[in-house]
């Protein structure tokens, strides 16, 4: 309910009937390939990032020395920082087709929707 009435609003003030265009087969495969990459996505880095202290506070694998005196903690740690860089841009990049293709289906629909 809650949601029907903010598209109404943002439909007074833009003069864009969004809940015509969220019903087009257009944005609802936009909608799921970026449902196909975020949640996948999020769920690795989820997962990774709560691993490090599950590992370290329940399993010994982290507490040997991998490289010289640094342990695996350390590098598993120093990984969480390459990890969050690589995942953030990658999703920069996906949004940016994404975005494209959001401005592709409103420029498509934009005369039916009585622009």
């Amino acid at each position: 309910m809650k949601q029907s009435i903010l598209l109404e609003e943002q439909s007074d003030q833009q003069g864009i009937p969004y809940h015509s265009l969220i019903k087009t087969n257009e944005f609802e495969e936009l909608v799921k390939r970026k449902k196909s990459f975020i949640i996948p996505t999020t769920v690795f880095f989820l997962i990774f990032y709560f691993s490090l202290p599950l590992l370290a506070a329940y399993t010994k694998v982290l507490h040997t020395e991998v490289i010289g005196p640094i342990t695996g903690a350390w590098l598993f740690a120093s990984m969480q920082f390459l990890v969050v860089w690589i995942c953030g841009f990658i999703y920069v990049k996906k949004s940016e087709k994404y975005d494209n293709l959001s401005k592709a289906i409103l420029q498509k629909y934009r005369k039916e929707l009585g622009e």
